[in-house]
């Protein structure tokens, strides 16, 4: 089973127009609502894949409950840490159909406080024996340190957990100090974790091989609608990439391939198969409206699709 941890989790509201047009009136064609986060979002694309997760992370207020009841009904084993104050966050996608782009509206979420903090890790100690993978994945909360994924990290090593994780700024450059089994930033983060730009194929080349002497495994450098670069100790970089046809939403598609590649590496498929798998799982993902996840029989009909390329 694998273990996704939201520190932050959200309900996403996510509205298609035609053009945003800024300071005027828009009128909204299509409209959803889901439960988001990064970490519960890996969960609900496993749960697609035929993979079992537990969720645990923060929740509080009434939106909270709206979480924990969703997440249930989807057939993920909810087990939150609950805040005494403050309430989950609401956030906001918009989707530009003529411009095949997505703006988002992200707020802040609730204060998490020391006491709450310490009984996740606390409750870690009881999560963690029953699983084999463990995803840490989206922004941190207000009150919780830059430090807090590396303490996760730790203690999932002491159960031998595989850790996964997926976050940005500073709890992915103390994060990744924990070494965990898989990172996956996006360009742009792993521009900022790195202190330089990545700019064509050698850099980044260089860039994957530089995360990897970190001491992490498996690199998954997300390159947005150019694909996804690969590297696993002891095999080739690979870059995948396929086209989606049509695009629809790009919200929650990296959590689509850090959920696909979890899943690959679960079932034991080759490096190479791996890779296929993962960009599929993304590109399907793309193929639907909001933060929606694909079928296994979605996957396998863009499977056919994916490039892939050894350097």
């Amino acid at each position: 089973m694998v273990l996704t941890l939201t520190a932050n989790p959200a309900l996403d509201h996510t509205v298609t127009v035609e053009k945003l047009e800024l300071g005027g009136t828009n009128r909204v064609s299509l409209s959803h609502a889901a439960v988001g986060g990064k970490g519960i979002n890996v969960s609900r694309a496993l749960r697609q894949l035929g993979v079992a997760s537990a969720a645990t992370g923060f929740l509080a207020g009434p939106e909270g409950r709206r979480v924990e009841e969703s997440v249930a009904e989807q057939g993920i084993r909810p087990d939150f840490i609950w805040l005494k104050e403050g309430s989950t966050r609401v956030n906001v996608k918009i989707y530009e159909a003529s411009e095949n782009r997505t703006t988002e509206l992200n707020n802040p979420g609730p204060i998490v406080g020391q006491e709450e903090a310490h009984a996740l890790l606390d409750r870690l100690d009881s999560l963690l024996p029953q699983v084999d993978f463990l995803v840490c994945a989206g922004s941190l909360p207000q009150g919780l340190p830059s430090s807090f994924y590396a303490a996760v990290i730790e203690k999932a090593r002491v159960y031998g957990v595989k850790a996964c994780l997926d976050t940005s700024g500073a709890a992915l450059a103390e994060g990744v100090c924990a070494k965990p089994y898989l990172v996956k930033p996006n360009k742009d983060e792993a521009e900022q974790l790195l202190g330089y730009p990545i700019v064509g194929l050698q850099a980044v080349r260089t860039a994957v091989r530089d995360l990897a002497e970190l001491g992490i495994p498996v690199v998954v450098l997300s390159l947005g609608g150019e694909g996804a670069v690969f590297y696993r100790t002891g095999e080739d970089i690979v870059w995948g990439r396929a086209q989606a046809e049509p695009l629809r939403s790009t919200t929650g598609c990296g959590d689509s391939l850090l959920a696909g590649t979890v899943a690959a590496i679960k079932a034991g498929l080759s490096w190479e198969e791996t890779v296929r798998f993962a960009v599929a799982t993304a590109t399907a993902a793309a193929e639907l409206f909001g933060t929606e996840f694909p079928s296994k029989t979605h996957i396998e009909g863009v499977l056919h699709r994916v490039q892939v390329q050894r350097f």
